[in-house]
């Protein structure tokens, strides 16, 4: 099925929801036309000259990036000026840009949750907390001998977790009636003709952020041609979300271990390092990108680690704690990473809605350059 621009902007509302982002920030859909057709998209960390001539020779409509492209506004449209003749480059190519900034650092699974993976850390928190993800109850009535498939559907779909419990649910019995009306197809019964079935209530808490994809799983799932389902909002804060991570390792690392894993991960040669480093580290917090506001958290959660992509001067503390220590990888990098995960993820996310897209990665997205 194809898509227009407008589908895949919804689509991304659902999965990376701009209300998430920080305060000021700019990201969503910034240059096309939302009833556009799309039927290929180029996944890159930021729109450069080069990425929009790739995508406009490799067939791409879309442009999706991680950075805004009108991050900081034009002042004006000039083509003797980058700004302008990026603008113009894009227009003439009838490619459309759409961008998830600090939405795509926030969201559950989204780039900090990448890293933190990639990190191997266990007991993940978010660092600093920035908005929560309001609870609902789902409650779904289920013909009895079907509870345990529609279970195991919605816990896999993350529903039903409770502290350090998944899959958690309640099941009552009970009898649902209905009366199919023409042209229905029903599991069990006729047209026209009441029907009584022994069903089960299956109750199970949902996040607000896993109600699309869990609502799809029930629907395949489920055997009834209609679902009966309802969703009651709960009197719980929410799960915390915001930017950064913080983690451990269940045994310590030498600093030396920690880097090197580091520079592999990142695929840089150099890290910078402030502060006094520990020659053991269990806990390590990071921010992707731009990271120095989070610092003083980091060090406030006895991270002995702080791992981001840049930092500026001042933001170091100059009589930093012994034991802990900054460690800087490069803006670019610490999120360059993360562009093939996330088009793994918006393939699933497209092939879930029945939109057969074509979802590709720039190769031109080369490093800044060092020169030795």
């Amino acid at each position: 099925m194809s898509a227009t621009l407008q589908d895949i902007v919804n689509l991304l509302e659902s999965r990376y929801p701009s209300a998430w982002a920080v305060t000021g920030d700019r990201g969503g859909l910034e240059v096309g036309h939302p009833a556009q057709p799309v039927e290929a998209i180029l996944v890159a960390l930021e729109a450069t000259p080069a990425v929009v001539a790739e995508a406009s020779h490799r067939g791409a409509q879309l442009l999706l990036t991680h950075h805004p492209l009108l991050y900081r506004p034009l002042e004006d449209v000039r083509e003797d000026r980058p700004g302008g003749r990026l603008l113009a480059a894009l227009l003439r190519a009838r490619l459309a840009v759409v961008s998830c900034h600090t939405n795509l650092d926030i969201a559950p699974g989204g780039l900090n949750d990448y890293l933190a993976q990639q990190l191997e850390l266990t007991g993940v928190e978010v660092l600093t907390p920035t908005t929560r993800d309001p609870w609902y109850k789902l409650a779904v009535f289920v013909p009895t001998g079907y509870e345990d498939r529609v279970r195991q559907a919605l816990g896999d779909a993350g529903l039903g977790v409770i502290g350090r419990y998944s899959h958690c649910s309640f099941v009552s019995p009970g009898q649902g009636a209905y009366r199919p009306l023409p042209g229905a197809r029903p599991f069990r019964g006729e047209p026209g003709q009441l029907s009584r079935a022994a069903e089960v209530r299956l109750e199970i808490l949902a996040p607000e952020s896993l109600l699309p994809l869990a609502l799809t799983r029930l629907k395949e799932t489920h055997p009834y041609e209609e679902v009966a389902y309802d969703l009651y909002p709960v009197r719980h804060p929410g799960t915390p979300l915001g930017l950064g991570r913080i983690g451990a390792w269940s045994e310590p690392r030498s600093f030396s271990q920690v880097i090197a894993a580091a520079k592999e991960i990142f695929g840089v040669e150099t890290v910078q390092v402030w502060g006094r480093p520990p020659q053991q580290v269990q806990r390590l917090a990071l921010c992707s990108g731009s990271g120095g506001d989070l610092l003083a958290d980091a060090l406030s959660r006895d991270a002995q680690i702080y791992l981001t992509g840049e930092v500026r001067h001042h933001q170091v503390p100059p009589g930093s704690p012994e034991g802990f220590a900054v460690v800087a990888v490069g803006h670019f990098a610490s999120e360059v990473v993360f562009m093939e995960p996330w088009a793994r993820q918006l393939r699933e996310l497209f092939k879930e809605a029945g939109f057969g897209l074509d979802v590709m990665v720039a190769a031109t997205q080369p490093p800044p350059c060092c020169y030795r």
